[in-house]
């Protein structure tokens, strides 16, 4: 058993490399790959020796291990937030779009009288003279701008964690109010800023 044990913790030992080459290329699946393997050894060979030498290399190991769960946990909560944030974007600029459309049509229905003072407040406000069509194009392209990268940083969150992006939080991310979003998303820890420098 005792050989049999040493002869696993070499081949996880020779892994801790690729590991290191997880972090720096950011490769979510593969540093995954190598925790549950070093989860599953750690378990496997929990209290089967008594030799002290042995026992402290498997609790440097498990600190290891717990602290490539961590880096993990903080990739996963980079991404959520980076969702999140994406999310309240594209929620203001159709807002904003919104906006523009019902400007256009108050221009359009308001009296020949009141244009002059509304195209000066609008000049005032957004530094431009009012043209509708520039108004709504700038708009409209704002919108599927963030749109867009709204839904790219959902299936890079959902490809990376299929196992955490389910009906709940697919629920929370699809909400319409930014309010709602930014006091969840303040709940939330902050992904540490130093994943990517731990050596193992």
């Amino acid at each position: 058993m005792r050989q049999e044990l040493i002869e696993e913790f070499n081949v996880l030992q020779e892994h801790r490399s690729s590991a290191q080459r997880c972090i720096q290329q950011h490769d979510v699946a593969h540093l995954k790959l190598a925790v549950e393997e070093m989860r599953a050894f750690l378990d496997r060979w929990q209290g089967k020796s008594d030799e002290p030498q042995i026992n402290r290399k498997l609790a440097a190991l498990r600190q290891k291990n717990q602290q490539l769960a961590a880096v993990l946990e903080s990739w996963f909560l980079e991404a959520l937030h980076r969702a999140i944030h994406k999310r309240i974007g594209w929620l203001i600029a159709e807002h904003r779009f919104r906006f523009a459309v019902d400007y256009i049509q108050m221009m359009q229905n308001a009296p020949c009288d009141l244009q002059p003072q509304l195209r000066g407040f609008f000049f005032d406000e957004f530094g431009y003279e009012f043209r509708a069509e520039r108004l709504y194009r700038q708009w409209e392209a704002v919108a599927d701008r963030c749109e867009r990268d709204y839904k790219k940083a959902l299936s890079v969150l959902a490809a990376d964690w299929p196992e955490r992006v389910n009906a709940e939080l697919r629920s929370r991310l699809g909400a319409t109010d930014p309010r709602q979003l930014r006091r969840w998303k303040a709940t939330l820890p902050m992904p540490s800023l130093n994943s990517w420098k731990l050596t193992l």
